[in-house]
């Protein structure tokens, strides 16, 4: 099997992983009204359809497969900004992850609402 090398890459075949993406900036008051704490949050991943937590139940921060694929997992921010995911909201295999914050619960249910829609698009197809 031969693996296709980026073209800008040295020509030793193997691929090299894609910077990270920066977090994104954080829009204060942002409909922080809600009360979805971390904990709901995850109960809440755990309920949609297509998403398995392939931890277990094991641990604080919990691992998403969305079709067998890694979609959905946390970090807690170096920077002390907080927790975020990264999750793979994009289209078509190569998509990378895209960090979003996971912090305030206007974060989580923005979190939350963009997981729920696009995990109904992908498994309607």
């Amino acid at each position: 099997m031969v693996l296709m090398a980026r073209r800008d890459e040295g020509s030793d075949g193997h691929r090299r992983p894609r910077p990270r993406p920066p977090l994104p900036q954080r829009v204060t008051g942002s409909g922080d009204e809600g009360e979805m704490t971390y904990l709901e949050l995850i109960e809440a991943l755990r309920a949609i359809d297509g998403l398995v937590d392939v931890t277990g139940g094991h641990g604080d921060r919990p691992n998403f497969h969305l079709r067998h694929k890694p979609f959905l997992h946390f970090h807690i921010d170096q920077d002390g900004g907080g927790l975020y995911a990264d999750a793979r909201l994009g289209g078509g295999p190569p998509a990378d992850f895209e960090p979003i914050w996971a912090s305030t619960p206007g974060e989580r249910e923005d979190l939350l609402r963009r997981v729920r829609r696009h995990a109904r698009r992908t498994l309607r197809r």
